[in-house]
C-alpha cells in the first residue's frame, strides 16, 4: 500500500500534526520536527515557503524532504486546504519516488517507472513501444494505476480522430505528434485539446510531454499528460529522470545504479574480459564533519567523485554506495599490474588533494578489491571478498589497498564464511546482535561466563585492544577483556572537568579520533592519549550525576572509526550490566579480583 504522507500547518506555517505516515516517515526519537523548514532540502526551502503562501491544489511539485535517517529524498509534492478538527489547515501531501518503484508493476523498464513514481499523485502517463508499435495510457488515483488504453497507436489514432476526441484545432498537431512518436524523437512535446483523457467527457488543454529512452536495443518513448499550465513542472520532472540515476553531490552513479550495473557485469560467462570490483572507503571522513561541519564533508565526497571518475576513465563505472563509500566496476583488467597502477593512482591522487585542506586531519582511503573470474562469478561473491579485503586495509594502518590473493586470503576469508554459515543476512550489524541477544537470554541464569563471552568477542571482533570494567567507590578496575594495560587501574579521571563536560548528560563518550575531543575538554582527552588509547567508548553505568560504574572499550592502534552496530552493542552492554542487581555486580568484581590473583 502506497504511503501518503500527510502534514498539517497552521496559518504560521508551524507543524500541528500529521498521519501515521508523517511520523514514521520523519520523526527521530526524543526530537519532534515544529517548522516544516527543518525537513526541507535547504536549497529549496524559499521555493517551497512560497507555494504554501499560495496553494494551488491543481499542481504538484518535487523537493526533497529529510527522512529520520538524515538523507534527502525526492518526495512529489502537493499542498491543499483541509479540514482538521473543526479548523481548516494547509495540508502537505508527500509521496517519496523512490518507494513508490515498489507499487508500479505496469512497466517493465527503470525508465518508465521512474515516469510512473512521478506520476502518483492523480496524474496520467504514456509509452510507447517501437518494437510492437504499441501505445500505452494509464493514469493513477489513489496510489492505483488504471490502463486507459494498451493498443497498436495507428488503431488509437484512428479511434481519436473518429471518436472526435480530437478538438478540430488540435487535429493537425495530433497527427504530428503521432507520426514523432512513431519515429522516437529524443524530446516530445505538444499542447493538444480534445477529450483524451475521459474519451468524449471533458475537453481538456494538456501538453503531452516525452523522453526517449533505449536499452537493450528497444527504443521507447515516456512521458506524462497534464493540464498545459503545469509544463514547467512537467519539464522539472523530465530533467529529474536523468538526475535520479546518479548521486547529486558527487555525480556519481548511485547505489542502485552501481548494483544493477555490477550484477548485470558480473553474469557475463566465466570466460568474458577480466574484469574488477573495487570498494574505496574514505579514513577520518567523520572527524572532517565534525570538526568543519557538513558543507566540507560534502566537498571532500564531490571532489573524491570527481578524481574516482577521471582516474577510471573510459575503463569502468564509479558509484556512491553509501556515506563515503564507493563502488567501481573496472573493466578490462588484463593482470595485475593494471589493477595495482589504477589503485595506487586513487591512494595518491586523494591524499595529495586532500594533504593541506584541513590542519589536523589527514583524509585518506583504504581499498579492498577482487577480480572477476578469478576470484568469484557474481556480484555477491566478489563484493563480500572486496569487503573483506577493505578491512584487512583498515587493520593494516588505512591509506592503503588490498586485493584479493587466494594464497593470502583464502584461509582468513572462509573462516569468515564458516562462522557466518546459515546466516540468511550476513551484515555485521545482524551478526553482532544475534550475539548481543545470545548474551541477553544467558546473562540472568548465568550471569559471569555470559559477560566475560560476550566481551572476549567484542575485543576480537572489534579489534580492540581491551575492554575494561571500572567498579565501586573508587572505580577500580575490575575486570580486563584483552591486553591489560598497567598504567590504568582506575577511572578516577571521570572527575575532571573534561570529562563531565564530554559527557554532557549522556550515557557514553564516543572519541573516533583524539581531535573528536573537543579543547574544553583538553585534561581528559589529554589523559586518555597518556594511557596509549587512540579510539574509545567510555560508557557510565549509573547515571551522569551519579557514576556507579565506567565500561571502556579501547583501541590503541591506528585510531578508527567506531561502526554504529559497534556502538550499540556497546550501550547495550552496558545497560544490561547496569540494571543487573548490585549484588551480582558486586560478585562479579570479586570473582574477577579472585581470578586475577590466582593467575
Amino acid at each position: 500500500m502506497l504511503e501518503i504522507k500527510k502534514i498539517y500547518l497552521d496559518e504560521n506555517l508551524d507543524i500541528v500534526d500529521g498521519n501515521r505516515g508523517y511520523y514514521i516517515y520523519f520523526e527521530r526519537i526524543g526530537h519532534r520536527f515544529s517548522r516544516i523548514e527543518e525537513i526541507v532540502h535547504p536549497d529549496e526551502r524559499n521555493h517551497f515557503l512560497s507555494l504554501l503562501k499560495t496553494p494551488d491544489e491543481s499542481k504538484s511539485h518535487i523537493l526533497r524532504f529529510k527522512k529520520n535517517t538524515e538523507e534527502y529524498r525526492y518526495n512529489t509534492v502537493k499542498i491543499s486546504y483541509e479540514l482538521y478538527n473543526g479548523t481548516t489547515l494547509r495540508c502537505v501531501q508527500l509521496i517519496d519516488i523512490y518507494d513508490s518503484f515498489d507499487i508500479v508493476e505496469e512497466f517493465c523498464t527503470e525508465e518508465e517507472k521512474m515516469r510512473a513514481a512521478m506520476g502518483l499523485l492523480d496524474d496520467t502517463f504514456f509509452f510507447y513501444d517501437k518494437s510492437k508499435n504499441l501505445f500505452k495510457i494509464v493514469h493513477y488515483h489513489d496510489g492505483k494505476c488504471y490502463t486507459d488504453f494498451n493498443i497498436d497507436i495507428d488503431v488509437w489514432k484512428q479511434q481519436m480522430l473518429e471518436g472526435k476526441y480530437v478538438a478540430a484545432g488540435s487535429t493537425a498537431e495530433f497527427i504530428k505528434m503521432v507520426d514523432n512518436l512513431k519515429e522516437c524523437y529524443t524530446k516530445t512535446y505538444v499542447n493538444l485539446t480534445g477529450s483524451f483523457r475521459t474519451q468524449g467527457k471533458i475537453v481538456e488543454n494538456l501538453d503531452f510531454i516525452g523522453t526517449r529512452f533505449e536499452k537493450n536495443g528497444n527504443i521507447s518513448v515516456v512521458g506524462r499528460i497534464v493540464p498545459g499550465a503545469q509544463f514547467a513542472g512537467s519539464q522539472e520532472t523530465s530533467n529529474l529522470l536523468e538526475e535520479l540515476k546518479f548521486d547529486p553531490l558527487t555525480k556519481c552513479y548511485n547505489k542502485k545504479n552501481i548494483t544493477d550495473y555490477a550484477i548485470k557485469k558480473f553474469s557475463a560467462p566465466p570466460d568474458s574480459d577480466r574484469a574488477a570490483l573495487v570498494i574505496v572507503d574514505l579514513d577520518h571522513f567523520k572527524p572532517v564533519n565534525d570538526a568543519y561541519g557538513h558543507l566540507a564533508g560534502d566537498k571532500v565526497l564531490e571532489q573524491t567523485g570527481e578524481l574516482l571518475r577521471n582516474i577510471v576513465g573510459e575503463n569502468g563505472v564509479v558509484g556512491r554506495y553509501g556515506g563515503d563509500e564507493f563502488l567501481i566496476v573496472m573493466g578490462n583488467v588484463t593482470d595485475e599490474v593494471t589493477l595495482r597502477g589504477i589503485l595506487q593512482s586513487i591512494l595518491v591522487n586523494v591524499r595529495s588533494k586532500f594533504e593541506t585542506s584541513f590542519d589536523d586531519i589527514k583524509v585518506t582511503t583504504s581499498i579492498g578489491a577482487s577480480v572477476f573470474p578469478d576470484n568469484g562469478e557474481s556480484f555477491d561473491e566478489l563484493f563480500k571478498k572486496a569487503d573483506f579485503c577493505l578491512y584487512r586495509a583498515k587493520d593494516k594502518g588505512r591509506d592503503r589497498y588490498v586485493f584479493y590473493r587466494p594464497d593470502l586470503h583464502e584461509a582468513l576469508y572462509l573462516k569468515a564464511v564458516e562462522a557466518t554459515a546459515g546466516v540468511k543476512y550476513q551484515g555485521r550489524d545482524v551478526l553482532e546482535l544475534q550475539c548481543m541477544s545470545a548474551f541477553l537470554q544467558d546473562v540472568g541464569s548465568r550471569p559471569f561466563k555470559a559477560i566475560r563471552n560476550i566481551l572476549n568477542h567484542m575485543c576480537e571482533t572489534y579489534n580492540l585492544n581491551d575492554v575494561s570494567i571500572y567498579y565501586g567507590e573508587d572505580l577500580i578496575r575490575v575486570y580486563t577483556a584483552g591486553k591489560i594495560r598497567e598504567n590504568d587501574t582506575k577511572a578516577d579521571y571521570i572527575h575532571l572537568p573534561g570529562f563531565k563536560k564530554a559527557l554532557a548528560k549522556e550515557k557514553f563518550i564516543r572519541m573516533d579520533f583524539p581531535e573528536d575531543i573537543k579543547a574544553d575538554a583538553k585534561d581528559f582527552r589529554d589523559l586518555i592519549v597518556s594511557r596509549g588509547i587512540k579510539s574509545t567508548l567510555q560508557c557510565i553505568l549509573g547515571t551522569a550525576d551519579d557514576i556507579k560504574g565506567l565500561v571502556t572499550f579501547n583501541r590503541t592502534k591506528e585510531s578508527s572509526q567506531w561502526a554504529e552496530y559497534e556502538v550499540n552493542c556497546a550501550l547495550m552492554f552496558a545497560s544490561t550490566f547496569n540494571l543487573l542487581p548490585e549484588s551480582v555486580k558486586v560478585d562479579f568484581a570479586l570473582y574477577s579480583k579472585l581470578k586475577s590473583e590466582a593467575k
